[in-house]
């Protein structure tokens, strides 16, 4: 399949283009802002420039990988998906339910098909989690955080999406996804704004499942880095060390009973972006139709939080 990619960004450099090389794909055209004006980044060497829409124009291009900041996920997700390209488009898809209504209506008239570029699904670390026999899952605890960012990056400014609730507490909610199903209700969300931007630092919530699980989590853009899952079931207990950006190599460990640090569980090497270049691949040549359900959920759950600490006020 031969891509093109919206943008320059980090995500795409580091991760996403040396992910698709390595499924055995290509990518063979870069847009940008202002094509000619700046060398081109190493990995980039053999690829075509050019600008956003002369990309989405481009017949030549199968599939679109979409990291531009938020507030152009779904215009240019719409926009690629008109032109007949499959697009894998960062997260979060869409800042409010309506943006999401729109995409998923471009994409069920679309014979192309539209994947959210959420990677951990995909690493055994989560497959291993789901299956574990630890009893009932009655509690999870979710934390991941980050320094606070330069001034020019996006995520320091709300008109672009910005702020840790969108650029990680989409991870959160995900969780939920992953470990009850279902749409929760947001109990309680406390957010503690950013002193030098008009973004939240901090998100505190706790969300309560259909089936009466409790996930609460904290994400913050303004402190050290940090992330982890704890889980608590009838049985037993479980932790993920890094659940979003593990090592190369990664470890778990879990008990069903006792004080006791428990046991570990060690994961082999893993390229959980490249798992999803394939999934993504697989599903677009399938012909199978694109599938909004948790992009749904974690939408409307994020609209929820921002009703309920006050942030849509801000």
């Amino acid at each position: 399949m031969r891509f093109g990619i919206l943008g320059e960004a980090k995500i795409a450099r580091e991760w996403l283009v040396p992910a698709i090389i390595e499924s055995g794909h290509e990518v063979t055209h870069l847009g940008r802002r202002n094509p000619g004006q700046e060398s081109l980044p190493e990995i980039y060497q053999d690829v075509i420039e050019t600008d956003y829409e002369d990309l989405l124009a481009e017949p030549s291009i199968d599939a679109i990988y979409n990291p531009l900041p938020n507030h152009l996920h779904v215009p240019y997700s719409i926009a690629a998906l008109r032109s007949g390209k499959h697009v894998l488009c960062e997260k979060p898809v869409a800042l409010n339910v309506e943006e999401l209504t729109q995409l998923e209506t471009v994409a069920t008239k679309s014979n192309s098909y539209f994947q959210e570029a959420f990677m951990i699904p995909h690493h055994p670390q989560w497959q291993w989690l789901q299956e574990l026999e630890i009893g009932k899952i009655q509690s999870a605890n979710f934390i991941f955080s980050y320094p606070q960012q330069p001034s020019g990056n996006y995520r320091n400014r709300s008109s672009d999406g910005g702020g840790p609730l969108y650029d990680i507490g989409c991870y959160a909610i995900l969780t939920g996804c992953l470990l009850f199903g279902g749409m929760p209700e947001v109990v309680s969300a406390i957010a503690i704004m950013n002193d030098k931007y008009d973004v939240e630092k901090q998100v505190d919530a706790v969300l309560r499942w259909p089936n009466g699980a409790i996930l609460n989590f904290t994400v913050s853009g303004d402190a050290a880095l940090c992330q982890s899952l704890n889980v608590l079931a009838s049985n037993g207990w479980a932790k993920l060390n890094v659940p979003v950006n593990p090592p190369e190599i990664t470890h778990a460990y879990w008990s069903t009973g006792g004080l006791e640090k428990g046991t570990k569980v060690s994961f082999p090497k893993c390229n959980q972006y490249k798992l999803m270049v394939d999934d993504f691949v697989t599903q677009a040549n399938s012909g199978n139709p694109s599938d909004f359900s948790i992009s749904k959920v974690v939408t409307q759950t994020i609209n929820e939080i921002q009703r309920k600490s006050g942030l849509l006020g801000k």
